[in-house]
């Protein structure tokens, strides 16, 4: 065997110094902490720490960057030294990497540590200032000096170290800010005294200095927030005391230093979050306590001070993360523990406190980076570790999967009880409401409180269950999909790191991994294939 090592060894080393530019495939790394986003259209950027720069999703008009125009699922390393970011929804929380996320632009930019600006992909307007309107198989530098950038759908904006805003590209309606319509290949100057810019697909707004706002471009749908729908080439203020800006396709959101956040625009898709689906022409306060915002197409994404994150508007694709597809016309809880959150087009890029990356939604070109093309209703970690602490549970598949009903004969204190339950990579997962209702009356009864806002799951052990309805009706005997829950569950106050899928729309708990909190006897007869639950009787380990 060692000889044959040794061989093979020997062959590898013969083929490295015969073709030095040979390289083997790179992955990013589990264990490397994501720092920076930017969901585009169809493609996904990520940084991480060590300044790499990974891109996959859509490749048709070379907007990875790597030198290709095939599409890829997974991640693939396009540059290093990647130092700042900001999405095309104009997110400045996010700190490394940059791409466009309006409707199908296909190009992206990087600020590397020395502050340089890079370029590559689509340049049909001349959107990447290069002073062409040739396409980039791989970053071309474009300028020095920069530090922030935000891609439109045709258009780009930068901010340089001198606070001087720059802008190149498409200028059809007046989003490029210099009084015209006349379009550019190379950037030039907008105004003095910048320090924040999001370019939406045809308008732009900024922040100066002094908090102020500022709009200019398209404004169809009164997205530019000066109480009008008539387009204008030239900024225009909207507004005093903000920190962040970020300008969807037809919305644009703002938080202001109180950390109220607030909207205005198109509101088709209740993507203003008011509860309505009335468009506004200027100003709506939305909700407090927000620390940044990212606008996606028709979606908005908010993450809170206590680091929860928030989604309402268009959910077609599965882009808000909740598990359905329902639109939501008011913000309703998706994670908790977030740092940064970035909303393309059909899908939402989010990073953790810990530093790993999840994604979710609309996946037909492999943009959420899992290796398929499935689309995902609820977050699927893609970068970076997650590990659940203290109880050793594994983390759910990325995507749905097809689970099949368990043929077990359930008995619970020796009365034969039907549940509807499925056997899942080889576990038996029962439904959480049937389970209370079972046990209800004995001395492991618990209650089970539902948070329609939070999405929180409370167990209280020792209290009694009160049905809701819809408890122990039999399954229909046929394989069904199952998905992960974005859920949050608490016993007793004390958080579950649990793996729980949702089936037909109800929690389905693992058997084992409930029973075991809840100190019940669990006997499973190999021969029979029957499952005891005892209550007088504490859990056994297997």
């Amino acid at each position: 065997m060692k000889k044959r090592l040794l061989s093979f060894a020997l062959v590898l080393l013969s083929i490295m110094l015969l073709f030095p530019r040979l390289s083997l495939p790179v992955s990013a790394a589990e264990d490397d902490k994501v720092t920076a986003i930017s969901a585009g259209s169809r493609h996904s950027v990520a940084v991480e720490s060590d300044g790499s720069l990974w891109a996959w999703g859509d490749n048709s008009n070379n907007q990875l960057g790597d030198g290709t125009i095939i599409n890829r699922r997974t991640p693939v390393k396009i540059m290093d030294d990647a130092a700042k970011v900001s999405t095309g929804g104009g997110n400045e929380a996010i700190q490394a990497s940059v791409t466009s996320l309006v409707m199908y632009a296909s190009y992206t930019f990087a600020i590397k540590t020395d502050g340089s600006l890079w370029a590559w992909g689509d340049n049909a307007y001349g959107q990447l200032g290069d002073g062409t309107v040739v396409t980039a198989r791989r970053p071309v530098k474009i300028m020095d000096d920069v530090t922030a950038v935000s891609a439109g759908s045709t258009h780009a904006m930068a901010i340089k170290t001198d606070g001087s805003l720059w802008a190149w590209g498409d200028n059809a309606y007046g989003q490029l800010g210099n009084s015209t319509i006349i379009n550019t290949r190379t950037p030039i100057k907008i105004m003095d005294g910048v320090v924040s810019v999001s370019a939406g697909p045809t308008h732009t707004a900024a922040i100066k200095t002094d908090g102020s706002l500022w709009a200019w471009g398209d404004n169809a749908y009164g997205q530019l927030g000066n109480s009008t729908i008539i387009n204008t080439r030239t900024p225009i203020k909207i507004m005093d005391g903000v920190t962040s800006v970020s300008a969807g396709t037809t919305h644009t959101m703002a938080v202001k230093k109180d950390a109220s956040l607030w909207a205005w625009g198109d509101n088709m898709y209740g993507q203003l979050g008011d509860g309505t689906n009335i468009s506004r022409r200027t100003p709506i306060k939305i909700m407090d306590g927000v620390a940044s915002v990212s606008v996606g197409s028709t979606h908005t994404m908010a993450i809170k001070a206590d680091a929860s994150l928030w989604a309402w508007g268009d959910n077609a694709h599965s882009q808000l993360g909740d598990g359905l597809i329902i639109n939501r016309r008011e913000p309703i809880r998706i994670m908790g523990d977030v740092s940064l959150v970035s909303a393309g087009l059909f899908r939402t890029i989010a990073v953790k406190k810990n530093g790993s990356l999840w994604t979710w939604g609309d996946n037909q070109y492999g943009q959420l980076g899992d290796g398929t093309t499935n689309a995902s209703r609820v977050p699927v970690r893609i970068i970076g570790q997650d590990t659940p602490s203290g109880t050793g549970q594994t983390k759910p598949p990325t995507s749905s999967i097809s689970v099949k009903p368990t043929q077990s004969t359930v008995y619970v204190n020796g009365t034969a009880t039907a549940f509807d339950a499925y056997n899942i990579g080889g576990n038996n997962y029962f439904k959480l409401r049937d389970l209370a209702f079972a046990l209800n009356g004995t001395e492991k009864q618990f209650s089970v409180d539902y948070d329609e806002i939070t999405r929180k799951i409370t167990l209280t052990s020792g209290q009694p269950y009160e049905k809701v309805g819809g408890e122990m009706v039999p399954g229909s005997g046929t394989a069904k999909p199952a998905t992960p829950t974005a859920s949050k569950i608490y016993l007793d106050g004390k958080e579950l790191n649990f793996t729980v899928y949702i089936i037909g729309g109800n929690n389905f708990f693992k058997l084992r991994d409930l029973m075991e909190v809840l100190d019940v006897f669990v006997g499973y007869d190999d021969a029979s294939k029957d499952i005891a639950l005892d209550t007088s009787n504490g859990y056994i380990a297997e």
